[in-house]
């Protein structure tokens, strides 16, 4: 079972569209063989065959389709337009060329009008994978990420296998701001698709942003099992493998000076530095050891009321704030203050 999108065009065999007259027998068998043709990247024999088929049938839509689609491998992408929209002209359902055209507009970033087409396309075929995930990526373009996600987790919930939506609401989410939940689409994807290159990169650009250089080296290091010759891997993974190194060096050190000196001020920077590679648990057990050697550091009580109130623990965050309430000059940590005030009559 494939567990990746055909997101480039593939060939029409005979579909059970309405088209007048009939297509010949001798059309649909050529048209057959032209697309087994096209799916080996033979795209002479491929012509010659859906030729051969127009001949016996030259109303019959889906040879047109798939001379568009040899004339789109060739390059000749304004031939291939007319050619998709010459088989809308004699069947108004052909799924396949609606799609395709939309494809087209993709690329050149024609967002509105690829819309259109791929809304066609499943107007006819609500089924149409490639039609919809091709909607998301339009929707994407045309600043819609909301729509784009809907789209994405529908196909999710009929074909919960591909791989592909998963990697798009990775992407979407890291241009949100929101690295976390791009980091598990992102694995989602992976998971699903050992050998999904592009999966793999943005993985492990997700775990450099965040703070996590020893987790993205090895994102990038199955990018490279995926794909050997991968440039832009083989290039981060040098990079991502310093700043592991220099991550681990650092919090070697911020450890023996926290467990050296036993001060409270040892104890918070200790808490920040885990902060920001992202040491949740260490960085609570730092404050708590700070507040231990201090009861009344309020940087310490606030830096808890952060920690609790980002997993929403509201309980243990309002105690936090209190107790920084308790000891925080107002003049001194006034915003934090303000927070905290509004937190606890929240």
């Amino acid at each position: 079972m494939t567990r990746r999108l055909l997101l480039g065009l593939g060939a029409l065999a005979f579909a059970a569209c309405v088209t007048t007259p009939p297509p010949h027998p001798r059309a649909l068998e050529a048209n057959n063989i032209c697309t087994e043709y096209l799916s080996q990247g033979d795209l002479t024999r491929a012509e010659v065959q859906c030729d051969l088929g127009i001949q016996f049938s030259p109303q019959y839509a889906d040879l047109w389709v798939n001379k568009g689609l040899i004339a789109l491998k060739r390059g000749q992408k304004d031939q291939a337009k007319e050619l998709f929209i010459k088989a809308l002209r004699l069947n108004q359902d052909q799924a396949q060329a609606y799609n395709n055209l939309g494809y087209i507009y993709l690329g050149d970033q024609q967002f509105g009008k690829a819309h259109d087409n791929f809304q066609r396309a499943l107007k006819v075929n609500p089924d149409y994978t490639e039609a919809r995930y091709n909607l998301s990526l339009a929707f994407r373009g045309l600043g819609q990420s909301d729509k784009a996600k809907k789209e994405l987790r529908t196909i999710i919930e009929v074909n919960p296998a591909l791989a592909d939506p998963y990697k798009e609401l990775g992407l979407i989410a890291i241009e949100e701001g929101s690295l976390e939940t791009a980091a598990e689409e992102l694995t989602k994807a992976t998971q699903l698709d050992p050998q999904f290159v592009d999966a793999w990169m943005a993985l492990g650009n997700t775990l450099v942003e965040s703070g996590k250089p020893c987790d993205a080296k090895d994102a990038y290091s199955s990018c490279i099992e995926a794909d050997a010759n991968n440039i832009v891997c083989r290039n981060n993974i040098i990079n991502a493998e310093k700043k592991c190194k220099l991550q681990d060096k650092a919090l070697t050190d911020v450890k023996e000076r926290a467990a050296g000196q036993k001060t409270a001020d040892s104890e918070f920077s200790a808490a920040l530095k885990f902060r920001e590679q992202g040491l949740v648990n260490d960085e609570e057990r730092a404050y708590k050891r700070c507040l231990k050697y201090d009861p009344k550091y309020v940087l310490c009580h606030y830096g808890l009321f952060e920690l609790f109130k980002s997993r929403s623990d509201e309980k243990l965050a309002s105690v936090a704030c209190k107790n920084f309430l308790k000891f925080a000059n107002e003049t001194e940590y006034q915003s934090q203050v303000a927070t905290c005030q509004q937190y606890v009559r929240d």
